[in-house]
């Protein structure tokens, strides 16, 4: 196989496998083609507008008063090697394994991103962003009174709760006790059967993204003798954003003085919280206690 060949089957690879492994793709407002290593997002005040007369007269100017928020972008690279001796025993094979290993990489790292967004974020840090109690609900585990309180306080604030414009970023060890309310499995509160399949995907409207542990893609925890506890983030996609100065690109080079070939995949990106009021976070165990 040539070298172009390697190359374009190696970009394929990582284009297909880094797409299936995103587990908070469209969660969030994403800006792509940028210039400069900022992002800058406008953020302005809630306006109205006012009564006037039929009099013939000037309308008066509102004032918009905005604040500027910034978001910074970060190189991220991952470089593998394949021996020359390896290419000729395996061909392929290879290429395809190591796509996989970029691409995982690839998908996580974007993850990582989004969440540190949100868990980084001085708001989050001061205690700023709004809460569910863990002792909300049923028990201390995630459950359905957990999340209709967290919707409530995002209509509360007048953000507009459209189907799938609202996403849960669930630990994968909260969703047995979730899936265990039988409202989430009944026919009048959700049009599908997840426990047929043991996936859920939707529920009041909101989309559910599960998380595990494995990788830097992992919603943080406070770890105890027989569980662990979670601020689980409810995030409507116009609170955070990211913004893309280069999308994932891949390489593979031939260095005949080292016998080996060299595969890259790289990406230049950031992100940052802009609307803490579009964020709820919810409490809740990884083994539930009744309250």
């Amino acid at each position: 196989m040539s070298a172009e060949v390697y190359s374009q089957l190696f970009d394929n690879e990582v284009t297909q496998q880094y797409q299936n492994s995103l587990k908070l793709n469209h969660t969030i407002d994403e800006r792509h083609g940028l210039s400069g290593t900022m992002l800058n997002i406008p953020i302005s005040d809630l306006l109205e507008m006012k009564s006037g007369t039929f009099e013939a007269s000037d309308i008066l100017a509102t004032k918009v008063s905005e604040t500027n928020i910034q978001v910074p972008t970060s190189n991220y690279y991952l470089k593998t090697v394949i021996n020359g001796g390896e290419k000729t025993l395996y061909n392929f094979q290879k290429i395809q394994e190591h796509a996989a290993l970029h691409a995982k990489a690839s998908a996580r790292i974007l993850d990582y991103i989004k969440i540190n967004a949100l868990f980084k974020d001085e708001q989050y840090i001061s205690g700023k962003i709004a809460k569910i109690p863990l002792k909300t609900g049923k028990n201390t585990g995630f459950n359905v009174d957990k999340l209709m309180a967290a919707n409530s306080i995002l209509e509360d604030e007048g953000i507009e709760i459209d189907p799938m414009q609202v996403s849960l970023w669930l630990p994968a060890r909260l969703k047995p006790g979730f899936m265990s309310d039988q409202r989430v499995d009944s026919i009048w509160n959700n049009h599908v059967k997840p426990l047929v399949d043991y996936k859920i995907t939707e529920y009041l409207g909101v989309d559910i993204r599960i998380l595990g542990q494995k990788g830097i893609n992992t919603i943080p925890f406070i770890e105890k003798e027989d569980s662990r506890t979670y601020q689980v983030p409810l995030v409507h996609r116009d609170a955070i954003v990211q913004g893309y100065n280069r999308n994932i690109s891949t390489s593979i080079t031939w260095l005949p003085h080292q016998d080996r070939w060299e595969l890259l995949t790289s990406l230049t990106t950031g992100a940052k919280l802009i609307k803490s009021d579009g964020v709820v976070m919810i409490e809740a165990e990884s083994v539930s206690k009744d309250v």
